[in-house]
This record gives structure tokens, sequence and C-alpha cells, in this order.
């Protein structure tokens, strides 16, 4: 045992393999790295109801799982990706022995990071173990102690008492808690005497062996002895074994260490070089509390341990105390406050590499908080684990100092835009404050991040929504025919200003009717009226309300007439053109109208949907696909004749953000372009593409139209005035 040693009983590792029939535990498992379970090979054959020794392999089948963390449990099934059968016919096996017997499993997703796979070490005599029951119920456990062990076998006894090993226990971790490692896999039972006293199972020697002759040694982890080829551990060892040793109080920094890292410590001297430095390796969160330990006293030292950890990326950027703070701190929003996160976090990382959307999912108002059994207990957790990860935003400064990291800056706009109470915000700006200065991050870099938040927080409080013309546009049919046999198509139009005080009509006539470039001129005459609030901020933003026929009208083509003819610009290219029909929306009733409301408020938060012939090629796949979570914003790119009735189905429907091109072409290269681009920017980035357009239109052929409804702002009441009032 080293200096530093496992405090207590460490943290069970519990997978339950449920059997088919029943959903019962049919044994246990272990976790391995990237997403895969370990189990015995007859665990599998019976959870899926086949005799328990068959070696025959069972085909491309998944078992159900349940996942045992230290707060919450998940279920998912697991996909056998690996067959090591049980081997009867191998040589030198005993009467009750058999070779291979390990299956291993791939769960569909990913798990939240508060699920580690454990450590593993070699079995040895002597070792005392203990077995947990497939149930994963803390308290069903067996203590026994390793009688036997020559590598492929390992006998373990419960000396006097009963061993009550049954069936459920196989596949699961044999635990050494002085090792604070899984030693090997409870295999099988035998009765001595009568009695129940001793079982066997397969040490980690034959587990690695067998792994690597099928094929999977890529999933086993990295043995101990393998931190000494980590590119950091010979200038860990270097740092630690020279001026880190001969700091002040090196003593009270690594008892510090242990202490944030859960450890027990030897009551005298200090640890070598090389234990701290295997610890600094393979707990995620030592390095940072060894930095919190010196920086005190050793300011110079603390910043060499945070530029050897950004060098050799060690991802973690808390401390264990500074993560479970703000966990606690961000756990503690209400459901109306926690819905508010991901936009902040955007907000916050705008100029950072683009956050995956499931990440930010999950949110919303109704969703049950961490905590809570049944919940997505692990949102924050997972969101954090992805931050810490964002080294971009942390490089030195030309003059040498560190700028805030991604997740310091998210936390400030969080306390900025989310925290309901004063004391709230004080608790995140304090907890932010401290670990800016461990990390050595100057009170003038955080000063400027605060302010920026505080800055986008008075926007959002106040309705960043940009000042708008609304065009209410209706088709009064085609003029006369022309002298080139055209009909040009006339509209009615009677247009509301709002800058921000509400709307107000600015219309004379509306039942004029019009051609297109009047209409244009029109509709741009009204824009130069509008006071603009802020010069730096967004662009005016043209509002089309059409009914549902006229949802492509190609108002963004439209040139004005009159004197603006000496610049023809189209109408889509100086100014964002959207439409907006609320005709649609308001078919299905109040209920469809709520639905509408509820996605707009996930337009942050949920991940948009593409819809093309292949992921929906029929009405019944649409629908579904809309109503499998409240999106907010789709694009749509599917066969000419199909468009309009699935852009409808999505506006009826509720979603407020829907893109497509009108122009027919597969694989729009219009929407294809608007991927990348999130919900709020895409009125700016249409625009952006239809300046291209007039520039390169080989290069950008595409048509994109922009549907958008905005639940927070009013529409002007569209009752139809008779013209004799």
């Amino acid at each position: 045992m080293g200096w530093f040693h496992p405090r207590g009983s460490a943290p069970r590792p519990a997978v339950s393999i449920l059997a088919k029939d029943d959903g019962r535990p049919a044994g246990a498992g272990v976790l391995l790295p990237r997403q895969h379970l370990l189990t015995c090979a007859h665990v599998v054959n019976s959870a899926l109801g086949k005799d328990m020794l068959a070696p025959d392999h069972p085909g491309a089948v998944a078992v159900s799982v349940r996942i045992h963390g230290p707060e919450h449990t998940v279920e998912a099934d697991a996909e056998l990706t690996a067959w090591i059968p049980p081997r009867r016919d191998d040589g030198g096996l005993g009467a009750f022995e058999w070779n291979g017997d390990l299956a291993v499993l791939r769960l569909a997703g990913a798990l939240p990071p508060a699920f580690e796979p454990p450590r593993w070490h070699p079995m040895a005599r002597r070792q005392f173990v203990r077995a947990w029951h497939g149930s994963g119920e803390p308290g069903v456990f067996a203590d026994a102690e390793v009688s036997e062990c020559d590598g492929r076998f390992g006998y373990f006894d419960g000396a006097e008492r009963t061993l009550d090993i049954e069936p459920a226990y196989s596949g699961g971790p044999l635990w050494s808690n002085e090792e604070s490692a899984v030693v090997g896999l409870v295999t099988a039972k035998l009765r001595v005497r009568g009695e129940l006293r001793r079982a066997w199972g397969i040490p980690w020697q034959r587990v690695a062996w067998e792994l690597r002759s099928a094929g999977v040694d890529h999933l086993l982890p990295r043995p101990d002895d393998d931190v000494r080829d980590h590119p950091a551990y010979a200038e860990l060892t270097t740092l630690l074994d020279g001026p880190l040793s001969l700091s002040d109080g090196w003593v009270r920094c690594c008892r510090a260490v242990a202490r944030q890292c859960g450890l027990d410590h030897r009551a005298d001297g200090a640890p070598s070089a090389d234990e701290f430095a295997r610890l600094l390796l393979t707990r995620g969160r030592a390095l940072p509390a060894l930095v919190e330990a010196v920086r005190p006293t050793a300011g110079p030292i603390a910043d060499e341990l945070l530029v050897l950890g950004r060098r050799y990326g060690l991802p973690k950027l808390l401390t264990p105390g500074e993560h479970g703070a703000l966990l606690r701190h961000l756990r503690a929003l209400p459901p109306a406050a926690a819905a508010g996160v991901p936009g902040a976090v955007r907000a916050a990382l705008s100029l950072a590499a683009a956050l995956p959307g499931a990440l930010l999912a999950g949110f919303g108002a109704d969703a049950p908080q961490d905590g809570h059994e049944g919940s997505g207990n692990g949102r924050f957790e997972a969101l954090i684990a992805h931050l810490e990860g964002l080294y971009g935003d942390s490089t030195p400064t030309d003059d040498g100092r560190l700028a805030v990291p991604g997740l310091l800056r998210a936390v400030e706009f969080v306390a900025a835009g989310c925290c309901p109470t004063a004391e709230q915000q004080a608790d995140l700006w304090q907890w932010n404050a401290a670990v800016a200065r461990r990390l050595g991050i100057h009170d003038a870099a955080l000063k400027d991040r605060r302010h920026d938040a505080k800055q986008w927080a008075r926007g959002a409080s106040r309705g960043s929504a940009p000042p708008r013309v609304v065009a209410k546009l209706s088709s009064c049919g085609s003029a006369a025919v022309s002298d080139a046999g055209e009909q040009p198509e006339r509209y009615r139009l009677r247009l509301w200003c709002d800058d921000g005080d509400g709307l107000r009509q600015v219309s004379d006539d509306s039942e004029r009717p019009r051609s297109p470039e009047e209409a244009a001129q029109e509709i741009l005459d009204a824009v130069g009226s509008l006071r603009r609030p802020d010069p730096a901020g967004p662009r005016f933003v043209i509002e089309l309300v059409v009914d549902r026929d006229a949802l492509e009208v190609p108002a963004d083509s439209w040139k004005p007439a009159g004197a603006a003819a000496l610049l023809p610009v189209p109408l889509g290219a100086p100014y964002p053109l959207v439409v907006n029909c609320p005709e649609l929306r308001e078919l299905n009733g109040e209920a469809m109208l709520d639905q509408w409301r509820e996605r707009w408020a996930r337009l942050d938060s949920e991940e948009p949907v593409h819809i093309d012939d292949a992921t929906a090629p029929d009405p019944e796949a649409v629908c579904g696909l809309l109503m499998e979570r409240l999106t907010a914003h789709v694009t749509v790119d599917v066969a000419a004749h199909r468009r309009a009735g699935v852009v409808q189905m999505c506006l009826a429907a509720g979603v407020p953000v829907v893109l497509w091109d009108r122009s027919g072409q597969p694989g729009s290269p219009a929407v294809r372009h608007a991927t990348e681009v999130r919900a709020r920017e895409l009125p700016e980035a249409i625009r952006m593409y239809r300046t291209k357009t007039l520039q390169r239109p080989a290069d950008y052929p595409g048509r994109p139209v922009l549907a958008w409804a905005d639940a927070g702002r009013a529409l002007p009441r569209l009752d139809l005035v008779d013209p004799t009032e």
C-alpha cells in the first residue's frame, strides 16, 4: 500500500444484466471504456433464455442492462460485440472449471460523466474481495478472501461463513478495497461438505489475455505500469521530485490533495514522485486539486502545473470541491431559470466551437430536475464536462496572462441571465472568482467577461428582437395582359412598423393593387421611417404575413420602383426577409398554439430536425418526426411535389422556424449552407446567402425561404375592414 490509499469502502461498480423474459437480474457486469460492458458469456445466455454454457454465438443480439451510478441509475440496451464462449475442452481443467466465458456488450448511447469504468488490478492470494448481487442493491453483497489464484482461475472462500453466491452474482466484479480496483469476475459456486463456502472467478490476468486473443484489447484499461509511458509522466516526476517537494508546506499540500480526492494517507512522510504522478494521471481532478494546494505558497509552480496540463490535454479543469459546488449551485436553479441555461451558454461561447444540440436539450421548464428519480440526472454534469475541455478560449493573451476559459465564461452568463435571486447570482460570482484565482486569471479579465454577460442579460431582458416592418400581403390576381404577353401578379398591402414601442400602422390604402415593384418600394419606405434604437444592433427585419397559398411568394427578389431603381437591389438583400403564416398555425386551435409557444421557448436548447425524402417518406413519418419532441427549428429538403405539403404540416404543428428552398433543387445548397447556423442567426444568414446569389449566382443557386414566427412578438389584427367604412 502506498502513501495514498482508499478511504473506507470505494464506490461500487454495479451493472445489472436483465433477463429477456421477466426483466429480473440474470447476472452482473463491469463497465469498460468507450460505452462497453464486460460480463460472462453464460450470463448473456441466461438473459436470452438459452442453456447457460451453450458455446454457440447468439448472433446480433442485444440485452437490457441497468447501470447503477453514485447518484442515479441508467437503463439501456447493449449489443453483443465480442463472444468468448465457455470452453470445457481446453486441457488442464478440473471437474468444475472451464475457460473463456466472457462477453463484451456495447451501449447504444454515451453515459453521463459520473459513470466511469473502474480500475483493474491483478488477482492474488489473500486479497479480500467483495461481490455484489446482479440487482445492484448496495446492501446485497458477499465478502470473501482469495484462497488460490494461478492466473487462469481464482478461488475465494467465505472462511467459516456461508458464502451465499447465487447465479445473479455471475459476471459481476470482484472488488478489492485495498487495491481500490476490480481483480476479476465472479463465475461459479462450489459446495464444500454441503455448505456453500467457496466460489471461483476469472482473474484479471485471464480477462486481459482472453480479450487480447479476441481482438478487443483496445478496450482494456491501461495497466498501472503504463502510466510511465504517458507523455506527461517524465515532466511530472521531475517537477514532483524537485521544485514541488521543496516548496513550503509540501506535506500539507499532499494531504490536501488526498482529502479532495477522497483518499486516506499515511500519517508520516510524503508520497514518492512516482506514486504522485500515477495519481495525477489516473484521477482526472487530482491535478487541479494540487494546483489549488500549492497556489498560496508557490504560485509559479502552480502556473507550471497548469501549463503542463494544457500541453498534454489533461481534460479536467475543476477540483473535486469546485465541481461539486458548481453542480449544487446549478441544481438549485428552479426549472424556469434552468430553461435559460442553454441560451446563456450559447451566448457566452459565440466564438467557440458549436456545442452539440443534444448537450443543451432537456433544460425546459417541464423537465424533471437533477437529483430526482428518473430525471435526466446528468444534464449539468455532461454540460460541465464538455465545457471543461474547451481549451481554445484559455490560451495566454499577448501580455502572457491567461484568458478566461469557456466554462468560466459560461458561468458568468448563467449568473447574469438565469439566477432568479441576488443570492444565487452572488454564489456563482463568488465561485467563479475563486476558480479564476486558482487558475491565475487576472481580475480584469474576469471583470471583462462579467461586463459582457451583464450587457447580454440586459439585452435579453428587454427583448433583443430587432426592429421590423410587418407587411400583410395578399394576392388580388393578375393585371391586364402587357405588351410582352405577361400577366404580373398584383398585391394588396398593409404595413405596420415596430421599432420597440409596439406596432403602428403606416399604410394608407391597403385595398389598392400594387405591382411587385411598387410593393417593394412601399416596404422600403416603411423601413426608412423606423427609428433605430441601436446603430450597432441587428438589421431591420421585413416580416411578410401571408396565407398558406403564398408561402413561396418571391418577395425577396422584388426590386423597388421609382428613384430607388437606380440601385436595383432585391428586397431580400439589404434586410432579412421572413414569412409568417398565422392561418396554418391557428388551424388546430389553442392546443397547437400552446405547442407553438412552447416550441419557441426551446429555440436555443432543442436540436434542429432535418426532413428529407429518406427520413420522412410519407405524411405519417413527417408527423411522427414533428411530434417526437417539441423541436423549434426544422429544415425541409424534399422532392418538389411534396414540398408544400411538408412545409404546411410543419407550420400547422406549431414549428416556429422552418427553412426550405423554393427552387426545388434536390440536396438544396441553400439549406446546406444554413446547416451549421444557430436558429436565431438564420434571418441574417439567409440574407447573406441572397447577397452572394447576386454576386455569384452559379455558386449560390438556391432560393431559400424562411418561415419565422416569434411567439414573443405580437402580430397586428388582420381583420378585414369594409372599404366603404
